[in-house]
């Protein structure tokens, strides 16, 4: 009889009690400050992510190493699941997809990886929905079609506060930053299937207000009318989150389909602090 368990990794930031509930399995990514090396999720949460970006620590982080995936890998079959359905942050922001299927190969477990170009509470959201259809008896290739169809419209859109951060992080030239900053540019970041799961400059607006007003209406423009989650994430950037929730309000949006949520710590770790990011996906 099959049995599929469903795999995601900590940069959807699930908390270990909601990964519990589900019955989701979880892989924690690496998290580093200064000299230690940290288990996200573990011996590391969201808010210590906070205080070391406050301190001016710059964190950085890792794909967990190969021995920890195959080691989950092994304890899944052990308890009796016949195939994994593993969920990872996007494959172009980490190797961790690479990492799942090579351990998947060598523990001999059936493994299919899904790809949501994006991270933090889409990939959370899809990690979920695919262990509600597996609950319903669907096999992995029905589960991967339907959640599929959702991802490929799905959209993430950022609005970073600390471009020089980011910089640091790599995710965005120092040049870049430093025109951004001397000109006042307030860029809008992507990241979803048309990115191939990189983050990308979508927009350039002058103020940050404006920023956010085209952000919201590039959204409501793809999903007018569609029955969708909507999530905004944020790295301690609460005045931001009301204005956000306040103009989707405006746009009609039933407010229990809006979800605030901080954005995950290893997802954190580049972004800087005062980041706000919104998460569009379509409900199945």
């Amino acid at each position: 009889m099959t049995k599929i368990a469903i795999l995601t990794d900590s940069g959807c930031g699930i908390t270990t009690t909601e990964a519990k509930t589900h019955g989701i399995f979880v892989i924690p990514l690496l998290v580093l400050i200064g000299n230690e090396t940290y288990h996200d999720g573990v011996d590391l949460q969201t808010q210590d992510v906070y205080q070391a970006l406050r301190d001016g620590k710059y964190p950085k982080t890792s794909t967990p190493m190969y021995q920890s995936v195959e080691d989950m890998l092994r304890q899944i079959k052990e308890l009796g699941y016949t195939e994994v359905l593993a969920i990872p942050l996007s494959a172009g922001l980490s190797s961790t997809h690479q990492s799942i299927r090579l351990a998947a190969e060598e523990v001999g477990i059936s493994t299919t990886v899904i790809d949501v170009y994006s991270t933090c509470l889409i990939q959370k959201h899809v990690a979920i929905k695919a262990k509600k259809l597996a609950d319903q008896g669907l096999n992995a290739r029905e589960i991967e079609e339907r959640l599929n169809r959702i991802i490929a419209t799905s959209n993430t859109l950022i609005l970073p506060d600390d471009l020089d951060h980011l910089a640091k992080g790599g995710r965005l030239t120092p040049l870049a930053a430093s025109l951004a900053n001397l000109l006042k540019i307030k860029p809008v970041l992507q990241l979803n299937k048309s990115t191939q799961g990189r983050i990308d400059v979508y927009a350039k607006i002058r103020t940050e207000r404006k920023a956010l007003e085209h952000t919201i209406e590039t959204l409501h423009d793809t999903f007018e009318g569609k029955k969708v989650a909507i999530y905004i994430i944020h790295s301690a950037a609460g005045d931001r989150t009301q204005d956000a929730k306040r103009l989707l309000l405006e746009k009609g949006y039933d407010p229990n389909a809006i979800a605030v949520h901080d954005i995950a710590a290893v997802i954190a770790s580049h972004t800087g602090l005062n980041c706000l990011g919104i998460q569009f996906i379509e409900e199945l």
